[in-house]
């Protein structure tokens, strides 16, 4: 199977994803893969719903280095509201050294494809080396109002109304604005386009990518765990037999 953490060459030490449209799904697919031969701690600097893997609530250091002694994979947060993780306060922001992989939830978009941050969003860790910007391609056919978390912010970040219907050139901008998906970027930076399931989604999220010069990896992580489609520069590279493969579900 196609493996999404070497196709965004994911660092060892601080991963930060933000934006909206399968954040969370693409968290656990690295987690998934990176777990399966190093120690990979996952967390949140906001707020994410409890892990379904080992756990430790409000820990210290010591008792996240022993608890990897039997495990590859764990999640550390404090209890907020509605029985959801945040982020260690007694670690203040600092995982170096805790894990070969720290995957970072740094901000939400309530479930919806699309986000614009606030004033206080992202919240990125300190000394992430990469943060992915995730877009869903669930946009496709739903105006800013319908399809993007703080959509008035999103609106006037692209020049317009929130009754108007997400384009490609919107998705785009977003996610490469400085009041956007690069807001505070202290770090590499990737695209991930997401849950593109139908071939509508795909043909979006491809004109997406054409406007990118970013690193831009399109995927359906959850109908097409298999498949994905690397951008660079505007362009797309030519296909492996494997990605050939997953895209058209035949060998």
């Amino acid at each position: 199977m196609m493996r999404v953490s070497d196709q965004l060459m994911i660092p060892k030490g601080i991963t930060a994803v933000v934006g909206g449209g399968g954040k969370t799904s693409l968290i656990w697919r690295l987690a998934a893969e990176l777990s399966e031969h190093a120690k990979v701690l996952l967390t949140t600097t906001t707020h994410i719903r409890l892990p379904a893997c080992p756990t430790l609530l409000s820990p210290n250091r010591e008792q996240i280095v022993s608890a990897f002694r039997n495990t590859n994979l764990l999640a550390v947060g404090d209890i907020a509201q509605e029985q959801k993780l945040t982020a260690v306060q007694g670690l203040n922001d600092d995982y170096h050294g805790l894990a070969d992989y720290v995957l970072i939830e740094a901000d939400g978009s309530r479930g919806l494809p699309l986000k614009a941050p606030a004033v206080h969003e992202p919240v990125l860790p300190a000394g992430a080396e990469l943060t992915v910007a995730v877009a869903g391609m669930g946009c496709l056919g739903k105006t800013i109002a319908e399809a993007a978390h703080r959509s008035a912010l999103y609106a006037e970040l692209v020049g317009a109304t929130e009754t108007e219907f997400v384009t490609p050139e919107m998705v785009a901008r977003v996610l490469v604005h400085p009041q956007g998906q690069k807001k505070g970027l202290r770090s590499r930076f990737a695209v991930v386009l997401n849950q593109t399931d139908t071939p509508e989604r795909l043909t979006f999220a491809r004109e997406v990518a054409e406007k990118l010069m970013e690193e831009t990896l399109i995927v359906a992580l959850q109908c097409k765990p298999e498949w994905a489609e690397r951008w660079r520069c505007g362009k797309r590279p030519r296909m492996s037999r494997i990605e050939r493969t997953g895209l058209n579900g035949r060998r």
